[in-house]
């Protein structure tokens, strides 16, 4: 029985690593099946009767969760967006028929998409930290418990 041979990893045709694209995906995932289940948890909470000071926790944590998960939504689809953008070569005066205007105009354009980039690049890194505080808060939320009476 011959062993495998380790496999390099999948690379798309831009020659950006696959694996950063799934992560990506299972992020959003991870932030939709955590909206519901706190909207199940929001639903269940605001049925109850009692309004002791562990409702307003859990009301308040669960508020600050859902904001946290639509600000990961916003970095998530931001990412998304400009994360990948190329910002192209350098444009030389020469390409743009040497009009000074037209020149200038292409390298805004290119330093606007590399700004783009690079935001999308510390947002990625900001998602993972909401994603973080979002878990953390889920836990809290769970431990004082949004049950039914």
């Amino acid at each position: 029985m011959a062993n495998p041979q380790p496999q390099p990893p999948a690379v798309n045709g831009d020659g950006n690593i696959v694996y950063d694209q799934k992560k990506h995906f299972a992020k959003g995932f991870i932030d939709a099946s955590l909206v519901v289940a706190n909207a199940g948890r929001l639903d269940t909470l605001l049925q109850t009767t009692t309004r002791d000071v562990k409702f307003y926790v859990v009301l308040v944590l669960l508020i600050m969760c859902v904001v946290l998960q639509l600000i990961l939504a916003w970095m998530l689809w931001f990412n998304s967006m400009y994360g990948k953008i190329e910002p192209g070569p350098v444009p030389t005066l020469e390409d743009c028929l040497n009009d000074a205007e037209l020149f200038e105009q292409a390298q805004e354009r290119r330093e606007k998409r590399i700004n783009n980039r690079d935001i999308a690049k510390k947002l990625d890194d900001g998602a993972d930290l909401a994603l973080l505080f979002i878990l953390i808060l889920n836990i809290f939320i769970t431990a004082f418990g949004a049950k039914g009476s």
